[in-house]
């Protein structure tokens, strides 16, 4: 059973970061740690395969190149093994290339990452390559949660509401097993069961 650490002190940013880790690494066990000192802790007593770290903790400049560069490279000393994906919303080109020379595998803003989005960035590194994604504000279209639904749910809903003129039901059940690697059917099994909630609670919005 793998091991991973999110480092990470915002709690909505850390339990989602979670939730991806969860999906992509199958039967896992996930620690989070809101500070250095709790990182340090963890890594002292537990092994791990994968650690997330977000350089700007508390206690530390986050407007500090050397203070963020600094934390990085405790934690990359404290696991050696494991492999690191530095995740911010403060990227940069000179940051990026100092976490890569530290050893990092990884480093990704945290501005437009999408769902699913940390299974292809595994998938890149278990190739050996190094994996940049910079921060991306683009939004092609507003996200949609809805109480009530687990998280898989919720994904098909938001992609079924966001279907384009002419994409059939059959294009978003692939996008959505591409993105999940599952299988077509398996999102689609998904969408119906959203489906069957929405309509006892006598929700349902406009697309489904």
């Amino acid at each position: 059973m793998r091991r991973a650490l999110v480092i990470e002190d915002q709690d909505l940013m850390r339990q989602a970061l979670i939730v991806e880790l969860k999906d992509s690494l199958g039967d896992c066990i996930i620690a989070g740690a809101q500070t250095y000192a709790l990182a340090q802790s963890a890594l002292a007593d537990e092994m791990f395969d994968v650690v997330l770290i977000d350089p700007g903790l508390p206690g530390f400049d986050p407007t500090s190149s050397d203070q963020r560069l600094r934390v990085v490279e405790a934690i990359v000393r404290a696991a050696p093994s494991a492999v690191h994906i530095v995740i911010t919303g403060s990227d940069n080109d000179k940051e990026a290339a100092a976490c890569r020379e530290l050893g990092v595998a990884a480093y990704l803003g945290k501005t437009g990452l999408p769902r699913g989005g940390l299974g292809k960035v595994l998938e890149q590194v278990a190739r050996d390559e190094f994996s940049l994604r910079y921060s991306s504000a683009n939004a092609q279209a507003t996200e949609v949660h809805i109480s009530g639904l687990t998280p898989r749910e919720s994904r098909i809903t938001e992609l079924m509401m966001q279907r384009r003129p002419g994409e059939r039901r059959k294009d978003v059940f692939v996008k959505m097993a591409e993105e999940l690697r599952i299988e077509p059917n398996s999102a689609e099994r998904y969408f119906k069961q959203a489906r069957a909630k929405l309509l006892k609670y006598g929700r349902l919005p406009r697309g489904l």
